[in-house]
């Protein structure tokens, strides 16, 4: 090493201490280009941590991310941090934002890629804890990028094997989208009981319309259309956009058209109007039935098929159960829910969304039916039975 790249390197790290980023920044790309290999191992750190606090960290722009973390890993190698992370590395945090950005611009295949640049071996497990809060270990977030990837990829086994890794490992810190996965993964196999067990979980924690979904395709697949048609129902019956839940209406209509043939072709004319209005495609066998149905083919108000249909979903979601009957007695302070004491001395938790009536009835005191749900209360991590399509009598 000349005299003279030897002052700039000890410039630029004097320069970092003194918190003159860009001037650091400056020497190390310029020497960086003509001498790499005059980089002391503690010169690639600094310049390391330099392009990825500047550039990676809290960088949106993909380009500058991808561009800074191919440097970093020019210059440093992964350490091993299996044992011992009380030091970070700036390689794997690095790679890790790489896998994080890549899956926001659903760059799935370039996701793959990247990740075959860590070795998990090296990871550590250990989650970090921040004013009692637990986040996740670096290979917790390593798992997490990958398995999502791999599923949008639809390399079903390597996703089903790595999110049955990940819940091994020792601070997990979010179980539930390794379980979803697995269950992806368990229905696209055929292995339909393991999928509803872990969904069964899941609908503790999350009641997202599409969890919902995703039993139903389970257990219509394992040949239990009531169960089936149950959690359709509850699915299409969720505040979720109308055109997010096509596949569920068809499902609706495969489960009800020996009994209820005519609900069938209008769960089948939504589908339909919504494919339309949206200018997705609209498979032939569809649009046939649609035609000898006589029904409107240039129909694009799927809203006003959907109103109509709302009253037979509600039917048969509560067609084996009896209404309760009680009073409104208690709204919190925010006023998006509340309770209500049944006849029977029963309070019930409810939420505004569900309260059907009038919106001047919405008060303490107000007498209502209501059917029962099940609820997951987060508080006691359990479940409960909830007041749902309340109105008022």
């Amino acid at each position: 090493m000349d005299v003279q790249t030897k002052e700039k390197l000890k410039l630029a790290q004097r320069f970092k201490k003194e918190n003159k980023i860009d001037e650091s920044e400056e020497i190390y790309r310029e020497y960086w280009e003509k001498s790499p290999e005059d980089f002391s191992e503690f010169d690639k750190t600094t310049f390391s941590w330099i392009l990825y606090k500047k550039y990676i960290k809290d960088n949106e722009n993909l380009e500058e991310i991808l561009e800074s973390a191919e440097l970093i890993t020019d210059m440093k190698k992964q350490e091993d941090q299996s044992k011992n992370n009380k030091y970070p590395c700036p390689y794997t945090l690095a790679v890790l934002k790489v896998l994080e950005n890549l899956n926001k611009n659903s760059d799935f295949e370039e996701v793959v890629m990247w990740a075959e640049m860590i070795n998990p071996e090296y990871l550590s497990q250990k989650a970090s804890d921040f004013n009692g809060r637990k986040y996740p270990s670096n290979k917790e977030k390593y798992y997490s990028q990958l398995t999502k990837a791999l599923l949008k990829l639809d390399e079903i086994d390597r996703c089903y094997e790595l999110s049955k890794e990940a819940l091994e490992l020792e601070e997990l810190t979010d179980d539930i989208w390794f379980k979803w996965r697995l269950a992806k993964c368990a229905n696209e196999i055929g292995e339909y009981d393991e999928a509803i067990e872990y969904l069964k979980y899941i609908i503790t924690k999350k009641q997202d319309w599409y969890i919902k979904a995703e039993i139903a395709n389970s257990y219509y697949f394992n040949g239990d259309f009531e169960n089936s048609l149950s959690y359709a129902i509850d699915a299409v019956l969720t505040s979720a956009p109308s055109e997010s839940k096509v596949n569920v209406y068809s499902l609706i209509a495969d489960l009800v058209e020996d009994e209820y043939p005519d609900e069938a072709l209008q769960n089948r004319y939504l589908e339909y109007s919504i494919r339309l209005n949206k200018g997705w495609k609209i498979d032939e066998r569809l649009s046939e039935k649609i035609e000898e149905a006589g029904l409107d083919t240039e129909n694009t108000e799927y809203w006003k098929i959907e109103k109509e249909l709302k009253n037979f979903w509600n039917e048969l979601r509560y067609k084996d159960q009896q209404p309760q009957y009680g009073i409104i007695s208690n709204i919190l302070p925010h006023g998006k829910s509340g309770f209500i004491q049944s006849e029977d001395g029963k309070s019930y938790y409810f939420k505004k969304f569900d309260f059907k009536g009038n919106m001047g009835d919405y008060h303490v005191g107000t007498s209502v039916s209501f059917y029962l749900e099940e609820g997951y209360d987060k508080a006691k991590d359990k479940i409960k039975m909830n007041a749902v399509n309340i109105n008022t009598i």
